[in-house]
């Protein structure tokens, strides 16, 4: 039986423990436009923003990047926030920050208790992933640990064993996105999905991509998945619905158990 590990945040289950909490990201710009954006998606009511720091324009000022921070954070009030620096081989924006500048921002993302989250991905040096992981929870955030590949979808096992090590490096969570070419592409991430929630005691979140990929953006929490990310007035990521309709979806599935 797939056991479902649910995100939480102080003592909090996001969502309502049986389907995935939903996620918006925000893909702010500027400062100027910061307000305007925040307001928007607050208005769609997620569970979690993720904040993608690499569509910031000033995301090689740190300084520029804590100060929309702090305005971030007072604007969600308790709302839980995910910091994102998605890299460009793993479909993020072009920046062209230096590693070690990268890992400056994580640094200090782990220590501004402006997040409950930070995404790290796996690809990173070793030594970042643990030292933001140590500096995080003594912060009291959390790590999610990540891995996403938009150009095809990994062996069941490969898939199985980028979770696992999400655990095995001392991760909160463990996540892994593919880009699925057919049907059994989709089961392959669902199945490894399935057995990780299984097997492996960290909330997961696993997505396959396009339209090919909805069914698991929709259904994932069945097989594991503790987060969907759904759009708002924009995607992150190729596949994902509009959070008004991923909401019928959920709500529609529930009147079917009473």
């Amino acid at each position: 039986m797939t056991s479902f590990h649910p995100l939480s945040v102080r003592g909090r289950t996001l969502g309502n423990g049986r389907e995935p909490a939903v996620c918006l990201s925000l893909m702010t710009a500027d400062l100027t436009t910061l307000d305007s954006d925040v307001a928007a998606i607050l208005a769609l009511a997620p569970d979690v923003i993720e904040w993608r720091v690499d569509h910031f324009r000033a995301a090689n000022s740190a300084d520029e990047v804590f100060a929309a921070a702090a305005r971030l954070r007072k604007a969600v009030g308790e709302l839980p926030l995910i910091f994102t620096f998605r890299s460009e081989l793993e479909g993020g924006a072009k920046t062209g920050l230096e590693p070690s500048a990268v890992g400056q921002l994580f640094a200090r993302a782990a220590t501004s208790k402006s997040f409950e989250f930070i995404d790290l991905e796996l690809s990173l040096p070793v030594t970042i992933i643990n030292a933001v992981i140590d500096m995080a929870h003594q912060s009291g955030a959390q790590v999610i640990v990540s891995s996403h590949h938009f150009d095809r979808t990994p062996s069941e096992e490969e898939i199985f064993g980028l979770l696992a090590r999400g655990a095995e490096v001392g991760a909160d969570a463990a996540k892994v996105a593919v880009m699925p070419e057919t049907a059994a592409d989709v089961i392959r991430l669902l199945s490894a999905t399935e057995r990780a929630s299984r097997t492996l005691s960290l909330p997961l979140i696993t997505m396959a991509m396009g339209s090919l990929g909805a069914i698991t953006r929709i259904f994932g929490g069945l097989f594991g998945s503790a987060l969907t990310f759904a759009a708002g007035e924009r995607r992150s990521a190729p596949g994902q619905l509009p959070i008004g309709t991923l909401r019928e979806i959920f709500a529609a599935v529930d009147q079917l158990e009473k």
